[in-house]
């Protein structure tokens, strides 16, 4: 059986992604969450990036979770820090492939092939190229919850934050972005999500109370307050 290890942030791609990899028999030996120390980080994702244990515990696989903390603010320090820690992890847990949950971004995807270059492995990307409104629809109809944890494009309303988005809310997401040029995967950095709940987390969710911080009308994120099981 081939060994992939996943790229898991906890928002919508990544568990997208994991779930994929599942489905697809792979046996997943790390779920690998990078830890950002900057608020910023360049290639990897920060909101509620702390509540991913919560995630893990409902997947049944908190002892595959590999948290990485990142250190740098700077691009290709972040980037050195990436490719060193999965080198490392490779030497531990030796994979046959690196997962990750990108549609569309040409540098995450350029960093990621050249760590399986410089290891020997195989990078998986099965949303890659693929169309942003229809990958946002099947991440919703294959019963994927999630919120939006930040908004950041003109056309997308600071209404949405700490939304569930369902097939309702995703098409009205699809109708702004095709009337204001936003990509509706976010793959732009134009929202940031968090996923409550998964077809593997069984029976139970993850419950999120938070507080909204609105800078415009199109630009705000969520502040939680409390997040838990329940």
């Amino acid at each position: 059986m081939k060994k992939a290890i996943v790229m898991f942030s906890g928002g919508k791609d990544s568990a997208f992604a994991l779930l994929v990899t599942l489905l697809q028999g792979f046996e997943i030996p790390a779920i690998v969450t990078f830890i950002p120390l900057s608020n910023y980080p360049w290639y990897v994702h920060r909101p509620f990036i702390e509540f991913t244990d919560l995630q893990l515990q409902l997947l049944s696989m908190p002892n595959r979770h590999v948290k990485i903390p990142l250190t740098s603010s700077e691009r290709e320090l972040e980037k050195l820090e990436i490719k060193r820690s999965i080198e490392n992890l490779y030497e531990k847990i030796p994979f046959d492939y690196i997962v990750i949950g990108i549609v569309a971004s040409d540098a995450q995807r350029t960093l990621f092939l050249d760590i399986c270059d410089a290891i020997g492995v195989k990078l998986y990307a099965p949303f890659w190229g693929k169309d942003p409104a229809q990958h946002l629809l099947d991440v919703v109809k294959t019963g994927i919850e999630f919120i939006l944890t930040s908004v950041n494009a003109w056309g997308l309303p600071v209404e949405f934050l700490g939304q569930v988005v369902d097939l309702n809310l995703a098409l009205k997401i699809i109708e702004l972005s095709k009337r204001h040029g936003f990509n509706p995967s976010f793959e732009g950095g134009e929202a940031e999500t968090f996923v409550i709940y998964t077809p593997l987390f069984r029976e139970k969710r993850i419950c999120v109370e938070h507080e909204t911080y609105v800078t415009s009308y199109f630009e705000g994120y969520a502040v939680p307050k409390k997040v838990y099981i329940c």
